[in-house]
């Protein structure tokens, strides 16, 4: 009877810790997975915008030439495959030029991303329905300001829908989960797997729009679109116009809990049957693989993600065990896909808040790709805090840190919108000029030393003077150094910084020039 009861208090034990461990489990899993999402979600809203804001500055004193409209938007479409078209509208709110159909004309001047292009704002677009094809679409926009500022229309990117649920399919959400896009109003802007009919024509009826609007956790299983049974999270993107929803059926999640529980009853009915001798076999199957379950978590824990139980070692041990190891396995290696993804997605420095030295040198080669391409020059600047070190030594790091953090915003200051600043290394930065010559980069390089020596890092009464080196190089056809356009343009930079430095620092230098200081 005693053996009755122990057996059974354990089964319920037992399934109630692992019915709760899989709630949290599966409630963590649900936020990491929108986390992800609406962290990709606005990098890819942001990246297109950013995309289509260079293709407007591009297209700054070139509206006049269709021709030359022409050549640009089949060099950008040649080089980013999500754009259905791009559209350049003349000041008027007239379609000019359709990249899909060149002779194609209409007016949109009614439209908000013409309003806000014309009121000097880019835009991204709610999901739109087509004119001309009702079909739903996306659309970016930005501005063309001629050299006075004054507006002279617009570029505008179109991405049909189906990319951006393509790009949501690219999460690895295991076989029960799903993830779709709602709007504000609760209707489907991605339609899941099963359900029939187009984006903006249905309305999502579980609560998790309501509780999203009440800003409301979701911490219970409720009922979904089709009426079953799910536990779901949700998640605000696209400055909280678009809600990313994932959920998980409430049947997938306990099956394997069913499961483990039967077999554990399975389990106790044999132990009643069992000697001692059998039983205390049975202690020592369970010890081995718990024992290693614990190594793992320890050593997961202090962050090595290649742990694995080696599957020789729990081939005896209950099957349950088995499943649970098994299970420990998968979810190391899925742990580990998760870390590198973030660690993809990272592409900003964390002190300065610029872009870190893996963005540029990811990114940068794409850029000046676009502009050699489009016949336009482009340069570098690479420029050093002069004497950095001393201020380490006499203020500490945490003021050295904070000095950083103020160049980092000089830097910010001095640049267009469409070059790219990112912190090279230490007390390095890398600027990227699009669309620059090499007296452009020579003139900015000017400017940002000026206004360093003119603001000082400054901190109650600390104030500390700064000077800046800066080497500037240009595109060449024929790079000497590196094994691409962007290294060798690099290296060049680099190469007058430190002709900046033997000369007396505070100076820029052209490389393989001398450039007189003003």
């Amino acid at each position: 009877m005693i053996i009755v009861v122990l057996g059974a208090l354990i089964l319920i034990s037992t399934s109630i810790t692992e019915a709760r461990y899989k709630t949290r489990e599966t409630r963590q899993q649900l936020k990491d997975a929108i986390g992800l999402q609406s962290t990709f979600i606005n990098r890819w809203l942001e990246n297109h915008s950013t995309q289509i804001g260079l293709l407007s500055h591009l297209m700054s004193g070139r509206t006049g030439s269709k021709d030359e409209i022409s050549r640009i938007f089949k060099s950008f479409m040649s080089e980013e495959g999500e754009y259905t078209a791009v559209l350049y509208v003349d000041a008027q709110g007239k379609i000019i030029m359709d990249s899909q159909s060149p002779d194609s004309s209409g007016d949109v001047s009614d439209r908000d991303y013409f309003k806000e292009a014309k009121a000097g704002r880019s835009l991204i677009t709610d999901v739109l329905i087509s004119k001309n094809s009702s079909r739903p679409f996306l659309f970016i926009s930005s501005p063309i300001m001629d050299e006075n500022n004054v507006f002279n229309g617009l570029v505008c990117g179109v991405i049909h829908i189906g990319i951006l649920e393509k790009v949501m399919n690219q999460f690895d959400f295991g076989n029960a989960g799903e993830t779709y896009l709602l709007n504000r109003s609760g209707q489907f802007i991605t339609v899941p797997l099963g359900v029939e009919g187009t984006p903006l024509n249905l309305v999502n009826t579980s609560p998790i729009a309501d509780l999203a609007q009440a800003g409301t956790s979701s911490n219970k299983a409720y009922a979904n679109y089709a009426g079953e049974r799910v536990m779901g999270q949700y998640g605000w993107v696209k400055d909280k116009e678009w809600l990313v929803v994932a959920e998980m059926k409430h049947s997938d999640i306990f099956r394997a809990l069913y499961t483990d529980i039967l077999l554990m009853a399975i389990i106790v009915i044999a132990m009643l049957l069992l000697s001692f001798v059998l039983t205390f076999k049975f202690t020592e199957g369970l010890l081995r693989p718990i024992g290693l379950l614990l190594r793992g978590t320890s050593t997961i824990r202090e962050g090595d993600y290649d742990f694995r139980i080696p599957p020789n070692q729990f081939a005896s041990a209950p099957e349950e065990l088995q499943q649970l190891c098994e299970n420990f396995n998968r979810t190391g290696k899925k742990l580990k896909s998760t870390i590198q993804m973030l660690e993809m997605t990272a592409v900003v420095d964390q002190l300065t808040e610029v872009y870190n030295r893996r963005h540029i040198l990811t990114e940068g080669p794409r850029l000046l790709e676009t502009c050699i391409r489009a016949g336009q020059p482009c340069s570098v600047l690479m420029l050093d805090i002069d004497f950095f070190k001393k201020v380490n030594d006499t203020f500490g790091h945490l003021v050295g840190d904070r000095v950083i953090i103020h160049a980092a915003s000089l830097l910010l200051s001095c640049i267009r919108s469409c070059d790219m600043v990112s912190r090279y290394g230490g007390e390095e930065f890398l600027i990227l000029l699009p669309n620059a010559p090499a007296e452009g980069g020579v003139e900015l390089g000017n400017r940002i030393r000026q206004a360093f020596m003119e603001q000082p890092y400054r901190e109650e009464e600390l104030e500390i003077p700064l000077t800046v080196s800066i080497g500037v190089a240009d595109y060449r056809k024929d790079y000497s150094y590196g094994t691409s356009t962007l290294e060798d343009m690099i290296s060049r930079a680099d190469q007058a910084l430190y002709q900046a430095k033997r000369m007396g620092r505070n100076r820029v230098e052209l490389s393989g020039q001398t450039v007189p200081t003003p």
